[in-house]
């Protein structure tokens, strides 16, 4: 796990907040100069911390208004002559995909979730994957829900933890089963 300085835990906690914060802005909440705070950010790009910046859109505005979430087992002969790195080929880089999980145990392989215009949409989908890989993998479960459905798709808060407990220990007490303290830890402007 990378070292943090304060400033850089500042840094990451304000572009959680505002992914598109000029370093004039993130000067002022960590009360340093723009250029040390462009600098702060190169390194954080450069480590491979932060990987880039995204717009946060409303799907349901741009016309997806169904998700699946759907729970698949590659058969043992779909993992033969590599063809399970072909399923997986396929599913990440079909359009309507959004996310691609390998499980590590279990009945089930992977878990994909994928974004659809409509139920239609959804059905063609899985009829393709059903004919076409009908005997190298199964469907085991598929859950479909609206995009009014989703309570919350966001890690920030979980981020923001992460990073105000890296203080404490390297390793933050979330992730070794340990108990978590909430930290009140005032950002620059409040601490006035």
């Amino acid at each position: 796990m990378p070292e943090l300085t304060p400033h850089e835990r500042q840094l990451l906690m304000a572009l959680l907040e505002d992914g598109v914060a000029s370093n004039t802005d993130l000067a002022k909440v960590l009360r340093v100069s723009p250029t040390a705070a462009r600098k702060i950010r190169m390194k954080l790009e450069k480590s491979g911390i932060i990987r880039g910046y995204r717009p946060v859109l409303d799907l349901s505005v741009l016309g997806v208004h169904v998700f699946t979430l759907l729970e698949l087992r590659i058969l043992p002969k779909g993992w033969a002559e590599e063809r399970g790195a072909s399923i997986q080929g396929h599913l990440v880089r079909h359009e309507n995909v959004i996310a691609v999980y390998r499980l590590p145990e279990g009945q089930s392989t992977h878990a994909v979730v994928a974004g659809f215009r409509n139920q239609d949409e959804v059905d063609r989908f899985l009829h393709v994957l059903q004919s076409q890989y009908s005997e190298l993998l199964e469907i085991r479960h598929c859950y479909t829900f609206s995009t009014r459905s989703v309570l919350k798709d966001n890690p920030r808060e979980l981020l923001n933890m992460i990073l105000l407990e890296w203080d404490e220990a390297k390793m933050p007490r979330a992730l070794t089963g340990m108990p978590v303290r909430v930290l009140n830890i005032p950002m620059p402007e409040e601490a006035e």
